[in-house]
């Protein structure tokens, strides 16, 4: 499921999923994205309502952020960000020539199985040795869909010739004690800086930064 009519039903509502909420998951995400989009030139994929292009990509020379859905896309144009500019399209026809760094937050999972490998391929041949930044579920698959694990992604990247360059566990997968646990105490203050010393079972999202 990844049409625009879709994705157009889903924002009929602004903020379907509460983004701009997330304050807490916008700390990590900004300290693991920092270091590569400072003074670049980024393209978003799958960027929605734009808050995410306003909240981590600040700092970045220019932003090009690409979504399906034009009810998002309208709403993120809205916002007036000076450093980006925002289209509708589906992001596996568009270039992805002459970015210093293509960013893909929680949208991967939306495509199937040929279509992630059209888009490691197509990263190989016009992103080569420049970094790709994503971000998913790592726990398989739940009652809504199928998602990643840390294996599968580890094998897709190796099998397009990419090499994970850092990668950073962003929130605990909230089943069972010892996760409520560690959920709990990673939102204390300075505690997500312990996010990363989990062990992947106690991992919902994780971030990777491959090239």
């Amino acid at each position: 499921m990844r049409t625009a009519s879709d994705f157009d039903a889903y924002y009929v509502d602004a903020d379907p999923w509460r983004i701009s909420l997330k304050h807490s998951r916008d700390e990590v995400l900004r300290r693991s994205v920092a270091p590569f989009v400072a003074g670049k030139k980024v393209l978003e994929l799958g960027c929605g309502e734009g808050h995410l292009t306003q909240a981590l990509f600040w700092d970045a020379a220019s932003v090009k952020g690409i979504d399906i859905s034009g009810i998002a896309i309208g709403r993120a144009i809205s916002k007036g960000l000076p450093n980006a500019s925002f289209e509708k399209s589906d992001f596996l026809n568009v270039s992805f020539e002459g970015y210093g760094v293509i960013v893909a937050i929680e949208c991967l999972y939306y495509l199937t199985p040929e279509e992630q490998e059209a888009f490691f391929a197509k990263v190989g041949r016009e992103h080569r040795g420049k970094p790709l930044i994503i971000s998913g579920p790592i726990i398989g698959s739940n009652e809504y869909r199928k998602y990643f694990t840390d294996v599968s992604l580890r094998e897709t990247f190796a099998r397009h010739g990419l090499s994970v360059l850092t990668s950073h566990n962003l929130n605990v997968y909230r089943r069972g004690i010892l996760a409520n646990f560690a959920a709990v105490f990673v939102r204390l203050p300075l505690g997500s800086g312990l996010l990363d010393y989990l062990p992947t079972g106690l991992i919902y999202q994780r971030l990777y930064a491959v090239a």
